[in-house]
């Protein structure tokens, strides 16, 4: 067991540590106290002491038992045996009644663990998901009636998580491993651990499937997790095919003058499979929801064959899916920018973060050119929207251009040229998020350049 164990923390760290910088990264254990998580810090633990790494200890209180109060002295004394630090997150499970209990309290427990692991700068966190219940993942996304994503299971390594959130990859060293030798662990090595009541409340599906489904499957397929955590290897193959090819359809198929749109002309050189496939690439590089099939029938219908002078649309909550001319662009919702003048005031920050605008402005003293700093401490600083006709001089050797032509020439998107605001010194157009300054007001020397970043 620890062999393995080695073997695939090895491997996981081998892709955490991109530079000599980070030849040591600071590790952590997602601690329930339960059996599978207590094997692993077990294992984690000895890993550490061997390896000189940075360990850590991370448990989540749910307040979902009466007992999770004690569970936490537990995971607390337990890290103290092994000399780990141990830290604790109190969430609140939210949209409960409408994701289920099961589906909101992960949610908020990976969103805590993220938060967790940046607080301590931890690069890799692991979870103690075993092969049992890779095996019950894959059953139960089967009956779903899932595609190949839900098939794949859960991968042994994931560089980001998005329930997580950046700058944190996940690992899962524990998931060759049955939970008939996990529980012969705790016996070898008498580990103390906790049990949690709601893991046999057979109303939740995964305990329904885990205590009354799959003992029978198991008796007349012996083995059966193996054989099933197999297949998902298979289907995570074939996902990863898939990928790559979504990949070179979309560099086919991409508008050349407007940045991430397709364009429709070249899409209906695919097929219908290829086409479906090349949509959810796209949906989920924008972090959109997912469609259906049902759903991606009803997109194909109407965004490939609708008249030209139809503008259809769909919804996919964090984002829009529109239809203009001959391409097809992702708009996320945002709401509506600000349409009246924001008042500014700089007094040398190196940025002021503007929520209304989903941004903020970045101050960076420079040798030039950039614009004078003591003009923007005493000048009049407004954040516009585009009202028509401005003009911006990018560079001393071109001329001024329009910033509809400008944006244009960027390659940025219509729906996101609402949401990149002019800053004015006074009545004077100086800087225009996502384009630049205006040389005609900036100088040499010490001065101040501009940068812009949507949130």
């Amino acid at each position: 067991m620890q062999q393995a164990f080695e073997r695939a923390i090895g491997t996981f760290l081998a892709r955490v540590c991109v530079s000599a910088a980070d030849s040591r990264p600071a590790i952590a254990v997602a601690y329930s106290g339960g059996l599978d998580s207590t094997v692993l810090l077990h294992l984690a633990s000895w890993y550490a002491d061997a390896h000189a790494l940075p360990l850590h200890a991370f448990h989540v209180h749910h307040g979902l038992s009466g007992n999770a109060d004690a569970w936490v002295d537990h995971c607390r004394i337990q890290s103290d045996r092994y000399g780990v630090p141990f830290d604790v997150s109190n969430v609140l499970i939210c949209d409960a009644e409408k994701r289920g209990v099961e589906e909101a309290a992960r949610i908020a427990r990976y969103n805590a663990l993220g938060n967790l692991c940046r607080g301590k700068e931890v690069a890799l966190l692991l979870t103690a998901h075993h092969r049992d219940d890779q095996a019950e993942t894959v059953v139960l996304q089967l009956m779903r009636g899932a595609g190949l994503p839900g098939l794949s299971g859960m991968p042994a390594f994931q560089a980001q998580h998005e329930l997580l959130g950046s700058g944190v990859a996940l690992g899962r060293p524990l998931l060759d491993m049955s939970r008939g030798e996990l529980e012969k662990a705790v016996l070898d090595f008498e580990l103390p651990y906790v049990s949690d009541e709601s893991n046999t409340d057979v109303r939740y599906r995964r305990n329904a499937f885990r205590h009354n489904i799959a003992p029978v499957i198991e008796t007349h397929f012996p083995g059966f997790s193996g054989l099933v955590s197999r297949t998902a290897l298979h289907a995570q193959t074939a996902q990863s095919l898939l990928s790559e090819l979504a990949v070179i359809d979309y560099e086919a198929c991409k508008s050349e003058h407007h940045a991430d749109t397709l364009d429709l002309v070249k899409m209906r050189g695919l097929t219908v499979e290829r086409l479906d496939n090349l949509l959810r690439h796209w949906f989920y590089k924008h972090g959109a929801q997912l469609p259906s099939t049902a759903r991606l029938n009803e997109i194909r219908a109407q965004m490939l064959s609708a008249a030209s002078d139809k503008h259809p649309f769909f919804d996919f909550g964090s984002a829009r899916l529109h239809r203009i001319d001959n391409r097809l662009e992702l708009h996320p919702n945002q709401g509506v920018p600000p349409i009246e003048p924001t008042l500014l005031e700089w007094h040398g920050e190196p940025e002021l973060a503007l929520p209304q605008w989903s941004g903020r402005l970045v101050f960076e003293k420079t040798d030039g050119p950039g614009l004078n700093a003591e003009k923007l401490r005493s000048g009049r600083l407004t954040l516009r929207p585009r009202a028509g006709q401005e003009r911006l001089k990018l560079a001393a050797n071109r001329p001024s251009k329009s910033l509809k032509h400008l944006f244009q020439e960027s390659l940025i998107a219509s729906w996101r040229r609402a949401w990149l605001p002019l800053l004015y010194v006074d009545d004077n157009l100086v800087f225009a998020a996502g384009l630049g300054m205006d040389v005609r007001h900036t100088t040499q020397g010490e001065s101040v350049a501009l940068h812009w970043e949507s949130a």
